[in-house]
């Protein structure tokens, strides 16, 4: 959590509390229950943004199966140069509008603590000038000093020229006594110092004067009794002192004396006061849900999406941000935005969304210093790929921001560049693989140069890691439209998922797929169809049950031996896949469960079933067949894994068969949503397996 996001939660939870304190509990006459709301409130604000509780959730893959081509090698002069230049001056680097930010909220620290330790100088000074008695377990000082009288923790002190033993004398002694009691001071020096670390934010300078007029209400409440209020009141008036006072005390010529006046002499209870402060039960839990809950990844619960040749190992990448520390980069036209951060924060989202997408990011930097801790900008090249090597990457991936002349700006150049390897090599084919995957990923977001390019002089981490590299210029910072776009968090978070979706879908690609991407031909995997397998009973490890399932089909044919107008009819379905037999395989993902009974038995099976789909949307004609039917083409896959408990029974494979199929049953009655979608078939046919894990999954 950086610093201003914590800052920012601050003000948030405060804001929100404080709004509800001020239109239901406020002017109340329950004064002792909005001292504790306001004491929650200020702790509240100030801890739970350090909390974050996990809760689990099973992100769902949006990966599709997809086939790619490489594209087009282009070798340039121009791109990212990785020489040693001069970075900016100590001077330079310190003056920035961050670090002006950062001196002016210490000053204002600085300052508000420094009146506070003056005001409690100030009362040890009076409390040495002057004599006192004890009474009971407190201090009672007499003195002439402006604002008095007022209490500070266990000491009172009184101004000689009010009569103590008198009738007004007595209740005042009795309101100072009961901020005594109460431990008022305590509240007071809390709110204080929150205050001043935190005197930015506008809803604890309010809090800290509710808080003392709340103090006042209960200690008026204390010193009157119904026969006298109006006289109390009057007092208040007649004798307030128009001396300064210090903000740190206790003293009854307190401020809010028309609110005072107004709670003395109102003798009315107000109505659903119980109701009001009830209310803000939900509040606080909203304020917690919001502020301190996070999703998690469950540690023993995986939802699972099985495609052809998709990895179950996490892949480890590492996410280089480029330059850093001394080394800023390229910067914009006006020098307020520099690559160095633009990068940074790309690599930070790439990071934050990485498990979803069963990635194990390696970060080469967190923060604004060059990778290893380095000083230099040729030791932060070596600290990269030695990072590489430790971490035995499978891919390398460096984000970068481009730029043109400053002084002379090109408007044409704009979009985002990738490049590659420059030596002829095994790694630098694969680079070219993964980074025709990332440019049509990327394409798909944003203007993307649809060539990969090459420089003549090598690019250092391209040429030096160990493993397939990339290098990503994420637009031209030098340009308006690209600035604009890629300073856009949302846009920076959506370019991350396109990296991903790209790594993933590069890494996990069939090995048919693999050779059809040095040829530029696209290629879809035909197999044959497998027949109906009997229900097992195997040990399987004590893990709850997910179910999971195929996203999107894989169009399937059904001879072992396929011809060349199956492929060519495959290779048409995979490039244009029809909608309605997406959002079933979804629908099914989401609905399916695998039966306890048959976890506990270890059942498996494969259900061959048909559907059919009218112009509405709605299902109908369900079919169950004991092997795929001749008609089926094409034939969709769905995949259920689940992890069970040891084998407590065993069922038959009839009544394994019977009771998978009443589970298909009752996904079906579920209503999916196939709205904008028109059939373009009447009856699809799924084969939809069904499979226990032997081994406990390892989560990310």
């Amino acid at each position: 959590m950086t610093f201003l996001l914590y800052l920012g939660k601050v003000m948030l939870c405060s804001g929100i509390l404080l709004g509800y304190y001020w239109l239901f509990l406020r002017n109340r006459r329950f004064h002792h229950y909005n001292r504790f709301y306001l004491q929650a409130t200020l702790l509240l604000s100030v801890v739970l943004p350090f909390v974050r509780i996990p809760v689990l959730n099973t992100p769902h893959s949006r990966m599709s199966h997809a086939v790619y081509q490489t594209l087009e090698v282009l070798t340039v002069n121009y791109g990212e140069e990785e020489t040693g230049k001069a970075g900016p001056g100590a001077l330079e680097r310190l003056l920035t509008l961050e670090n002006a930010l950062y001196l002016f909220y210490i000053i204002g620290i600085v300052i508000l603590l420094g009146l506070l330790i003056r005001s409690l100088l100030y009362i040890k000074r009076i409390s040495k000038q002057y004599p006192f008695e004890r009474i009971g377990g407190l201090k009672f000082f007499s003195t002439r000093e402006p604002g008095t009288p007022f209490s500070f923790f266990r000491s009172i002190f009184w101004n000689n020229d009010l009569a103590f033993n008198s009738r007004d004398g007595q209740q005042i002694f009795r309101h100072e006594l009961f901020h005594v009691e109460q431990k008022h001071s305590t509240d007071i020096i809390l709110t204080e110092i929150v205050t001043a670390f935190f005197w930015f934010n506008p809803f604890f300078n309010l809090l800290k004067k509710e808080l003392k007029a709340i103090h006042e209400f209960l200690a008026d409440q204390y010193a009157i009794s119904d026969n006298d209020r109006y006289a109390y009141a009057e007092l208040l008036v007649l004798q307030t002192l128009k001396a300064n006072h210090i903000s740190i005390t206790n003293y009854f010529f307190q401020n809010h004396i028309k609110r005072r006046i107004a709670m003395i002499t109102n003798n009315q209870r107000t109505r659903y006061s119980y109701r009001s402060r009830l209310m803000a039960l939900p509040v606080f839990a909203l304020v917690f849900c919001s502020i301190a809950l996070y999703a998690q990844r469950s540690a023993n619960s995986v939802t699972k999406i099985f495609r052809p040749g998709y990895a179950e190992k996490p892949i480890t990448v590492v996410i280089d941000a480029g330059h850093g520390g001394i080394d800023p980069g390229a910067a914009s036209l006006d020098g307020k935005v520099k690559e160095k951060d633009l990068a940074l924060d790309i690599c930070k989202k790439i990071q934050q969304l990485a498990a979803s997408y069963n990635v194990n990011v390696v970060m080469t930097r967190t923060d604004d210093n060059l990778p290893g801790g380095t000083t230099v900008i040729h030791d932060g090249l070596r600290a990269r790929t030695e990072i590489t090597e430790k971490a035995k990457a499978d891919l390398f991936i460096a984000i970068h921001v481009s730029s043109t002349d400053p002084k002379n700006p090109d408007p044409t150049r704009s979009g985002i560049e990738v490049y590659i390897p420059n030596k002829e090599s095994d790694r630098t084919n694969q680079s070219k693989q993964l980074g025709s995957v990332l440019v049509q990923e990327l394409s798909t977001l944003y203007a993307t140069d649809p060539t990969l390019k090459q420089r003549p002089q090598n690019i250092w981490v391209l040429e030096q890691t160990p493993c397939p590299a990339l290098l990503i210029e994420c637009g031209f910072i030098t340009n308006d439209k690209d600035l604009a776009f890629i300073s856009n968090s949302g846009n920076q978070e959506a370019v991350a998922k396109k990296i991903l979706e790209g790594i993933v879908n590069f890494k996990n690609k069939p090995a048919a797929a693999a050779n059809a991407i040095t040829t530029g031909q696209p290629v879809v995997k035909t197999t044959p169809v497998e027949k109906p397998k009997p229900a097992t009973v195997t040990a399987a490890p004590a893990v709850q049950v997910i179910p999971a399932s195929m996203e999107l089909p894989v169009a399937q044919t059904q001879p072992a031996e396929p011809t060349a107008s199956l492929i060519e009819s495959a290779i048409a379905i995979a490039q244009i896949p029809d909608p309605v037999i997406a959002k079933i395989s979804r629908h099914f993902n989401r609905n399916t469960r695998y039966p306890q009974k048959l976890m506990e038995s270890n059942a498996e099976a494969v259900v061959y079933f048909s559907v059919s789909v009218d112009k509405n949307g709605d299902f109908s004609n369900l079919q169950f067949y004991n092997e795929a039917p001749a008609k089926a083409s094409p034939l969709s896959k769905l995949t259920v894994v689940g992890y069970g408990p040891a084998p407590t029974g065993q069922l038959s494979a009839e009544e394994s068969q019977n009771l998978f199929r009443e589970e298909v049953k009752r996904v079906f009655e579920r209503k999916a949503d196939l709205s904008n979608s028109v059939p373009q078939a009447e009856q699809y046919f799924f084969r939809a397996a069904w499979v226990l894990e032997k081994d406990i999954p390892k989560t990310v």
